[in-house]
């Protein structure tokens, strides 16, 4: 997972697409984990909806889980290292 310091020192096109995969994830947590109150109006939630498909929703998502995998298996390669150069 990038940290605040790896998105400042990233190129701009590659840090607005790591910043735009974080916006959908954060969509999609808060809305996914959000609570509806019963006497809400969900027009506008549903609306937003409508805009997506869910087959670009579904790609979205693996795609932002498949950039999570390399970032988990990076950190891990650099824990490691650390780990190996403290010795």
């Amino acid at each position: 997972m990038a940290t605040w310091e790896d998105l400042d020192s990233e190129s701009g096109s590659e840090k607005e697409e790591v910043e735009d995969e974080a916006n959908v994830a954060v969509w999609l947590v808060s809305t996914l984990t959000s609570e509806v109150e019963p006497d809400s109006d969900t027009e506008d939630e549903n609306e937003v909806y409508s805009k997506i498909s869910r087959e670009e929703l579904v790609e979205s998502l693996k795609e932002i889980l498949t950039h999570f995998e390399l970032r988990t298996n990076e950190l891990k390669d650099l824990k490691e290292k650390y780990v190996d150069l403290m010795k």
